[in-house]
Parts: structure tokens; sequence; C-alpha cells
């Protein structure tokens, strides 16, 4: 069985490479904590020659998000916080919000909640051109990535104080589930909550554990050559091209950044994210070394869909048909309207430079990292294609 998921695998990843829709790969595959398929396929670089390597570093931008949603539940574990926590007790600039009305500025009526920011209901943007809101937060990352080498870069703190001030809210908090930099804000409340700056937070209560000892917010420089080339797709070139970094205020992650970003900073490894995300299977433990990290009842909650059916009518997303969303992850609710052979309950996420996972909820664990550096990759036939083989064994 093993040895014919392994070729079904190949198969699928180098008719990827054959349509030149990635370089190379490298996919995990687990079932019960023990790996099924652990490969990598074709080329790191295109360019420079460079094979893919299982130990290749990724930028996981928004497979950040899962590692902050674990180490806030560990937080409330703890006591630190609550869900329930207005976050203008961490990040005072959050007081009074006002909201973008089609142009017009008005005042919140309710305050923005830790759980808001963990759902995707709070307001908060990504940058864009499409309103007030999501201009003011594309001026603020321009000014992000203008002050990242200067002497006076932009802090995670500055960063959520910032937006606090400066951005209006897109729409009334809890109104609707929208994509955006709420997962930025968590991390800076985090910071606040614990005393400690994230990247050292995350280490401490998360990397070291699970032995994660590539997984971090920069690279060190003797690590650095094992950094895969990051692509994106060229219309006109019908052709991959070399995407040149930085994104969505990240460095090129050659020195330690001033700005963790909690929803898109870490780079990290097939054999880190797969520990992470074995440890999920595993309803939060991670058996191979006897590590837990959060309880079963914390699990649960963390892996439970928690947006209200009005919410959910703002997910548009063609890659989320079938899902509901809730603490950075999304969860699978109508596997027959995603056309897949996962279970009910399935979660995971995925990054804007290609990388991809998902968990069983079931006794089987299964669970599959994917690990590409192509922007948007993450939501082509490829993945739809291993997702299938994981589950079909």
């Amino acid at each position: 069985m093993t040895f014919d998921l392994q070729t079904r695998i190949e198969n699928i990843l180098e008719r990827g490479v054959r349509e030149n829709k990635i370089p190379g790969a490298c996919v995990s595959i687990s079932r019960g904590q023990k790996e099924l398929v652990y490969m990598a396929y074709d080329m790191a670089d295109k360019e420079r020659k460079i094979p893919m390597q299982t130990d290749s570093l990724f930028r996981i931008f928004s497979m950040t998000k899962p590692v902050t949603a674990v180490a806030t539940m560990m937080l409330w574990e703890q006591g630190v916080l609550q869900l329930d926590d207005p976050i203008s007790w961490y990040i005072p600039s959050f007081q009074k919000k006002q909201v973008d009305h089609n142009g017009t500025l008005v005042p919140a009526n309710r305050e923005i909640l830790i759980q808001d920011l963990l759902n995707m209901t709070s307001g908060i943007p990504y940058p864009d051109c499409w309103s007030l809101s999501q201009k003011a937060m594309g001026a603020f990352y321009d000014e992000i990535n203008n002050r990242w080498q200067t002497e006076h870069p932009v802090t995670t703190q500055e960063f959520a104080s910032r937006v606090g001030s400066d951005v209006p809210l897109l729409f009334q908090p809890g109104e609707k589930w929208f994509y955006g930099a709420s997962a930025d804000i968590l991390g800076a409340v985090l910071e606040r909550a614990a005393d400690k700056p994230l990247d050292a937070l995350f280490r401490e209560m998360i990397f070291e554990p699970l032995d994660m000892q590539d997984t971090d917010f920069y690279i060190p420089k003797e690590k650095q050559s094992r950094l895969a080339q990051l692509y994106i797709w060229d219309n006109q070139k019908n052709d991959l091209r070399v995407e040149p970094d930085p994104h969505l205020g990240m460095t090129d992650y050659r020195k330690k950044p001033a700005f963790f970003s909690g929803g898109a900073g870490l780079v990290s490894t097939l054999r880190d994210y797969t520990n992470f995300s074995n440890m999920l299977a595993g309803k939060g433990q991670l058996r191979k070394s006897g590590v837990r990290l959060i309880s079963e009842h914390t699990w649960r909650y963390l892996t439970s869909p928690q947006l209200t059916s009005t919410q959910k009518k703002s997910i548009d997303w063609p890659q989320l048909s079938g899902y509901s969303y809730g603490n950075l992850l999304r969860v699978l609710e109508e596997p027959q309207v995603f056309f897949t052979n996962a279970p009910k309950g399935e979660f995971g996420w995925d990054g804007w430079t290609g990388p991809y996972f998902c968990v069983s909820p079931c006794d089987d664990e299964t669970v599959m990292v994917y690990l590409i550096q192509v922007c948007d990759g993450s939501t082509s036939d490829i993945m739809r294609r291993l997702r299938t083989a994981a589950f079909g064994i």
C-alpha cells in the first residue's frame, strides 16, 4: 500500500512539473502519526539548478496562522487570556474604532474580541483598493515595506497600534467573515498577554517541544542556501518566473525582523510542519515524543467551526466550498460540495506562496503536508489530486 501511494504521489508531482505548474515540491503523508510518504521532488531553484531536498526551507505565509491559533489556545488554557477579551485591553488604540460604511466613518457598535481575530470576523482587512479601509491598510503596508531596511522598521507592536488608530474597520465586528490581517493583530495581543516577543513565545511553547528546529521568522546565514526560490505564473510568457521578496510587510528573511507577523511571517520545513500537523492529528499530542501542547477538550474547540450561518455567507472562495472557518482554520462541513473523499471535520490551511496542509479529525489521523513556492499554487489541481490520494489509502 505504501509503495502504491508513493507512486501515486510521484506521478501527480511529475505531471505538475511537466505541465510547468511547479518547479518541485516536498510532500509528506502520515496516518496514525506514522509516515507513509516523505519525499522531495525535482527542483527548488530551476535557474540555479538546485534540487529540492526534504530540508528545503519554505516561506509558509498563511500557514503561520494555525501556529498562532495553537499558541492562543495554550495561553487560554493557562488562564493568561480569555477568548472574549476585548483586544483593546492589550492594544489600547482599538478601544474606539471607526467603521467604513460606504465611504463614511461610523462608530463601531462593539469592541473586537480575541475570538473575532481567530474567526476573521473582526473587520480588519488586508491591503486592497476597493474601500477606504483597504486603501488605508495599503498605505500602511507601503510604509512598512519602505521602512524595513531602515534604522526604524515597523515593529509588531507598532503594527497593531497603528492599525488600531489609523485603519477603519471594513464592517462592524462580528458582522461577516472576511480574510485579513486579524492574525497579525493577534500576534501582538499574544506578545502583550505573555509579556514576551512572539518569536520567543512560539519557540518556547511550540517549536522546541515539537522539535521544529528550522521554523522561525528569519533564516540564519548558515541555512540561507536551503531557501527554495519563489515563483509566480507569468501569463504573458506562459511560464513560471521568479517572484522577488518582500510581500505583506515581510523581509527577505536574511535577518531577524522587527515585525513578527502572526499571520504570514514564518519559514519552515517538511519535517517541522509535519510534526506540527501530526500534533494536531493527535488531538494536541505528538506521540513519538509524548509532548502534549493542548488538551483534547481545547483541541476540540480549536478544530470546530465557529461561524454563524450569516457569517458563512461571506465565504466566497471556490477553494472553501463546503467549508466553514474558525480559529484560523478551515473546517469541512459538506464533503460532497467540495467533491472530496476527506471526512467531515477535516481541517487545515494554506499560504499564498503555495504551501498546504490538511488533517483528518478521525482516528486514522491522516495528515498531508504539501510544500511548494509558487504564488497561489495551493489552489491548483495538484493540491486536489494529492488530497484525494492521501485520503484514498
